[in-house]
C-alpha cells in the first residue's frame, strides 16, 4: 500500500513539474519572440479576410452569370445544339412558316413553279427539304423551315428578290433567305447558351474549391 501511494504521489508531482515547464516555456518563447507571434497573428487574420472577401465576390458573380443565363432562356427557351460548326450551304434558301400551316412539298413546288416555270424540269431547282423545328428544338410554337437548294447563284438570287406565294387559293407570300444566314443564327445562340453554361461550372468549381480549401486549411 504505501509503494502504491509513493507511486501516485511521484506521479502527481511530474505532472505538475511538466505543467510547470511548459507555462515557463511558453512564457521563455513569448518573451523572446513577441514580433513572431504577433506577425503570425496579423497573419491568420489577413487570410481569413482575403477567403472571405474572394467567396463573397465568387457567389456575386455566379448570381450575375445565372441571371445572364436565364436572360438567355427567356430571349429563345428552345435553342437548336450544335456538335459541330454547321458546314456552309451558299446554294441553299429558306422559307420559314408558321407551324400550323401545313404545307407539303408540292405545295412548294407549284409556288416555285409560278416564278420559274419548267424549274424543276430545266435542273434549277436541285432539293426541298422541310425542316420541323419543334421536333429539333425539343418545342413548340417555333416557325418550321422549308429549304430549298438551286444549281446556280442567278437562280439563288432571282428567288431572293420575289420570294414565294404558297399556299394554293390562299396564297400567302414569303420571304426567302439564305440558309447560311439562317443557321448561323441559331449557332451564335447555342455558343452563347454553351459559353453561359461554361461559366457557371467553372464559377461552381472555383467556389467549391475554395469552400474545400477554407474547410480543410482553417488557419
Amino acid at each position: 500500500m504505501e509503494d502504491t501511494t509513493l507511486q501516485e504521489n511521484s506521479s502527481t508531482e511530474d505532472l505538475q513539474s511538466n505543467s510547470e515547464v511548459y507555462k515557463v516555456d511558453s512564457e521563455t518563447i513569448q518573451q523572446k519572440h513577441p514580433a513572431s507571434i504577433v506577425q503570425l497573428s496579423e497573419a491568420i487574420h489577413a487570410n481569413n479576410v482575403g477567403r472571405s472577401s474572394i467567396l463573397k465576390s465568387t457567389k456575386r458573380h455566379l448570381k450575375q452569370i445565372i441571371s445572364e443565363y436565364e436572360a438567355l432562356d427567356l430571349e429563345m427557351p428552345s435553342i437548336r445544339k450544335f456538335q459541330n460548326p454547321p458546314p456552309p450551304r451558299p446554294l441553299t434558301l429558306c422559307m420559314e412558316c408558321p407551324p400550323e400551316k401545313d404545307y407539303t412539298h408540292l405545295d412548294l413546288y407549284w409556288a416555285l413553279e409560278k416564278v420559274i416555270p419548267g424549274s424543276f424540269d430545266d435542273g434549277w431547282i436541285q432539293s426541298l427539304q422541310f425542316e420541323n423545328m419543334n421536333v429539333i428544338c425539343g418545342s413548340s410554337g417555333r416557325k418550321n423551315r422549308w429549304l430549298i437548294t438551286v444549281t446556280n447563284f442567278k437562280t439563288r438570287n432571282f428567288l431572293l428578290t420575289t420570294g414565294l406565294e404558297v399556299g394554293g387559293s390562299s396564297n400567302e407570300n414569303y420571304g426567302l433567305r439564305r440558309y447560311d444566314d439562317v443557321v448561323m443564327e441559331d449557332y451564335k445562340l447555342h455558343l452563347r447558351r454553351a459559353l453561359a453554361r461554361k461559366k457557371i461550372l467553372d464559377t461552381l468549381s472555383q467556389s467549391v474549391d475554395a469552400n474545400f480549401l477554407q474547410d480543410e486549411c482553417p488557419l
